[in-house]
């Protein structure tokens, strides 16, 4: 029988009476940290970046095998929508800039890189806040990390659907994007 672990509660700097913003985490600041939590975003927003400016629009018009439907650019429109949605749910208001996409939609690859590149903006700019105590994200039990985990998991997701959906139906992405653009800027990545 598997036994059931209960996490440990989670203490932010902001809740904390001996912590401040300066004081060492593993030997590094707060600050540092909450630099390292964003830099990690920003590498992950660059990949959904580096994947949408390599596809044709034919690529965008692929649908995956077996599916419900979606094309690589209506899984990239979702993405935004997800993001929008849980920005929204935690009162970030949506810069006028930033396109909308309704449920059918499949926009142009413009529209995307304007969407993804506004709201990863946004994402930012609301994890700044949150890490600084200024604002709480709803669910996650508070906490921005999750959140940001969340994300990149969620994103993370439709990106190899995508990557699959691709190669399956004959356009396989150059080894610069699948291999150097969607795994090795993790690693040697700059942003």
């Amino acid at each position: 029988m598997v036994k059931s672990v209960k996490p440990a509660k989670t203490v932010t700097p902001a809740a904390s009476k001996t912590s401040t913003r300066s004081a060492p985490v593993a030997g590094m600041s707060v600050d540092a940290l909450i630099e390292h939590a964003l830099t990690a975003w920003r590498v992950h927003d660059g990949i959904n970046l580096i994947l949408l400016r390599a596809l044709s629009d034919a690529a965008l018009a692929v649908v995956p095998p077996a599916s419900r439907g979606r094309s690589v650019s209506a899984q990239l429109a979702h993405v935004t929508k997800v993001r929008m949605a849980w920005l929204g749910a935690n009162g970030v208001k949506p810069d006028a800039g930033i396109p909308v996409f309704g449920k059918a939609a499949t926009p142009s690859k413009g529209e995307l890189d304007a969407a993804l590149t506004g709201s990863g903006r946004l994402v930012e700019a609301f994890l700044r806040r949150a890490f600084a105590g200024e604002v709480r994200v709803k669910m996650f039990n508070g906490n921005p990390v999750r959140w940001m985990g969340y994300l990149i998991s969620h994103e993370s997701h439709h990106r190899g659907s995508i990557a699959l959906a691709l190669k399956q139906q004959g356009h396989r992405l150059p080894e610069s994007v699948s291999l150097k653009g969607l795994w090795q800027t993790w690693i040697w990545g700059k942003v």
